[in-house]
């Protein structure tokens, strides 16, 4: 059958009208929401989110996205992002978030448009276009540049700047100097207290000298004519804190001497066996066994803190 030559031009119409909307038949609707459009300045960051509605199995494709970069000499694409919002009432819904950033400085209020987009959609099959609309805002300069209230047309109106409050700084001052002078006083306290020079040769911390002597020797050599210097190192420090002689039998009169020293009456039970096994039995080996150099100068230390505490 023919179809009519009046009828040609009709049907070539309707062809061309179908086809466009056959190829975005799968985009079903574009909802473009931003903040204010109105009160924005140079620097400023500007959120469009595009809510698109699509036929089920439709996704938006990556590579139609835009790229995040300069947009025109005064608007920059920050990030680009697409969440998929999946399917609801029988359509797919996806979610486009695009951040720019205005640099535009006008030196009025003026108003600017973020251009169009065209993504393109795609379930596998067919393709379709989402086309998400340009927005416009209105920028506004930082300041004004219009005379002030007065109209005396003598150039931009600029509010005068708060004059500085005097600030009394007496109290500061006071307390720098007293922080100053203190100072050197706390400083030289805690020298006396820990010993250090020119406090370090006083007769009440023998064990904070004998512990200095101690790890000198056994740093420098460590082998037992070093161990048994160390023990008597100590050896004098007990006798100089008992203001007496003092050998293993005689450790309940050290005690009472320096009660300070009764918690560590069993550490020092040891020193004086390792010290008896080292002087009088001969065997450094057992003594070192008995007490090593590690555990010596731990005592030694603890002492110290206990003559420290006694004053």
């Amino acid at each position: 059958m023919r179809t009519p030559a009046a009828l040609v031009p009709a049907l070539a119409l309707i062809l061309l009208v179908a086809a466009p909307a056959a190829a975005a038949a799968g985009v079903r609707s574009v909802t473009l929401a931003g903040p204010r459009p109105f009160g924005l300045f140079i620097g400023d960051a500007i959120l469009l989110e595009a809510d698109i509605v699509a036929d089920p199995g439709f996704r938006v494709m990556t590579a139609s996205l835009p790229r995040p970069g300069p947009v025109t000499y005064w608007l920059d694409l920050r990030s680009v992002a697409v969440e998929d919002g999946g399917v609801r009432d029988g359509a797919g819904h996806h979610r486009v978030r695009l951040e720019y950033q205005t640099f535009y400085a006008p030196l009025e209020p003026r108003a600017l448009d973020i251009p169009s987009l065209t993504l393109t959609l795609n379930d596998g099959a067919r393709s379709a276009e989402a086309v998400i609309p340009a927005w416009t805002f209105l920028t506004s300069p930082l300041r004004e540049l219009r005379s002030g209230a007065g109209g005396d047309g003598g150039g931009p109106y600029l509010r005068p700047d708060v004059p500085p409050r005097p600030v009394d700084g007496t109290v500061g001052m006071l307390a720098a100097a007293g922080s100053g002078t203190a100072l050197p006083l706390l400083l030289a306290l805690n020298a006396w207290h820990r010993g250090w020079w020119p406090f370090r040769a006083r007769a009440r911390r023998p064990f904070m000298r004998a512990l200095r002597v101690a790890r000198l020797d056994l740093q420098m050599t460590g082998d037992a004519g070093a161990y048994r210097a160390a023990l008597l190192a100590f050896h004098r420090a007990f006798d100089a804190a008992a203001g007496r002689r003092v050998l293993g039998d005689d450790v309940p009169v050290l005690l009472d001497a320096v009660p300070a020293f009764r918690p560590l009456r069993a550490d020092i039970e040891r020193f004086f066996e390792a010290s008896r096994l080292a002087f009088f039995g001969a065997d450094t080996a057992a003594a070192i066994d008995r007490l090593p150099p590690a555990a010596l100068l731990a005592l030694g230390r603890r002492l110290t803190a206990a003559e420290r505490e006694a004053g």
